[in-house]
């Protein structure tokens, strides 16, 4: 047990961290009161706003779901990091704005580094044939350029997406990595286009 919480704060924050790793997301109120045996949901914040005090969860209340684990709180043998998960980029927000957090994801060190990183969960099959299928987490490296062949994020028309990046005289082609979907050209200097980051790495559930 941690020495600063008491015995339902330690089995909230065990119940979170062990329900983020399974679903990829973090519970809901209901969902933690009915884990740790408490019926009221403002019990439940209590606990919770606890816990964001002594640095373990950072919190959005205005979100069902707007709970994220810190860095405190996945230390320890694991010695994991805890990554931001990007869902839907707001319209002009900067790539790594609080409205565009989806909650946080524990990354082994050894794959993401030490820098700056964002985690993004995979929609589709466009990239099967480089390993990357749907419903992976991939961690990319927030950057604006990339090299010739260089998988990466790419926002366009308001849409996130994951390409070879394949720049040509006159335009960018964004190549997928499966014969059934056609590549994406884009003129370069194109205004609804934009680099968001290099993809280094991603995680799987078996």
């Amino acid at each position: 047990m941690e020495a600063n919480l008491s015995e339902k704060q330690e089995r909230a924050l065990r119940f979170i961290r062990r329900y983020a790793e399974e679903h990829d997301r973090p519970p809901t109120l209901r969902e933690i009161g009915a884990a740790i045996g408490v019926s009221s949901t403002n019990g439940v914040r209590y606990i919770l706003e606890v816990l964001v005090r002594k640095g373990y969860l950072s919190r959005s209340p205005a979100l069902s779901r707007g709970i994220s684990l810190t860095p405190r709180s996945l230390r320890g043998g694991k010695g994991m990091r805890s990554v931001p998960l990007i869902g839907r980029i707001a319209a002009g927000s900067p790539l790594l704005a609080e409205e565009n957090y989806e909650g946080h994801v524990a990354a082994d060190p050894a794959v993401v580094g030490s820098g700056e990183t964002f985690a993004l969960r995979v929609k589709g099959e466009s990239m099967k044939d480089a390993g990357i299928l749907d419903g992976d987490i991939l961690f990319a490296r927030p950057q604006s350029t990339a090299q010739k062949g260089d998988i990466v994020v790419a926002l366009l028309d308001g849409e996130a997406t994951v390409k070879y990046f394949r720049p040509e005289k006159g335009r960018i082609r964004l190549a997928p990595a499966n014969r059934r979907f056609a590549p994406i050209n884009v003129p370069k200097g194109g205004s609804d286009f934009r680099i968001l980051g290099k993809v280094i790495g991603l995680m799987r559930k078996i």
